[in-house]
């Protein structure tokens, strides 16, 4: 499999796409913040970006290629997922993940108005996620615990991300999942007594930094 993940945006030239699929690609990893391109555009600072990207998900689409998407939650964007959901079917995407936002870069610059609290999107993360089961679709989400995800548990898309080796422009990460967990995620005072323990990371550190860990509450009798 060789992935192309991108803002989707030059996916709205067809020919742009057909020499990605000449090359060898065979999967596409656009993203897309909202349904609708006045969330979208603003989260991502580009006017006319969704326009774009909902055209590339469109060609590519039309090429046959599979396309999954990623969809990172926010204060601006919560309450629209499940309105994003619908219109990634209608598209139709092969897979969607919703993932919570990591305050790193300039989304750790801003994690005041940009970091919704995770028990306010708990139930639009799972009605998102209904739209696609219903529609057949491969649903996910990533960075949200255990101890939310109540009843949707096999959802959760670390319990099946591969181990990886990453090869970025300075540096190279030989074990991306154990540096994601021992560098990245954080665990709480009570995460202990959670019957999810041994598979859940927890949350990005940054996150508890900032709300702490009132609603991460531990899990019994988890099947």
């Amino acid at each position: 499999m060789i992935q192309v993940q991108s803002n989707g945006r030059t996916f709205c030239y067809e020919d742009f796409c057909r020499r990605l699929i000449d090359a060898g690609v065979n999967e596409f990893g656009p993203s897309l913040h909202g349904s609708t391109a006045k969330i979208h555009d603003y989260l991502t600072g580009a006017p006319g970006a969704f326009m774009q990207t909902v055209s590339g998900m469109r060609n590519l689409k039309k090429l046959k290629q599979r396309v999954i998407t990623n969809s990172v939650i926010t204060k601006a964007n919560y309450r629209d997922l499940p309105d994003l959901a619908r219109l990634l079917v209608a598209l139709g995407v092969d897979q969607f993940q919703f993932a919570f936002m990591h305050m790193s870069g300039r989304a750790g610059e801003n994690k005041e108005w940009l970091t919704a609290r995770k028990s306010l999107i708990e139930p639009y993360v799972k009605r998102a996620l209904d739209v696609g089961i219903k529609a057949g679709r491969t649903v996910m989400t990533e960075a949200i615990p255990y101890c939310l995800m109540g009843g949707y548990e096999k959802y959760v898309a670390e319990q099946i991300i591969p181990r990886t080796r990453i090869y970025d422009a300075d540096c190279v990460i030989p074990d991306y999942t154990r540096t994601r967990i021992d560098e990245g995620k954080s665990r709480g005072p009570r995460c202990a007594e959670c019957d999810w323990h041994s598979r859940c990371e927890g949350p990005w550190r940054e996150y508890p930094d900032l709300f702490g860990w009132d609603e991460f509450v531990p899990v019994r009798k988890a099947s």
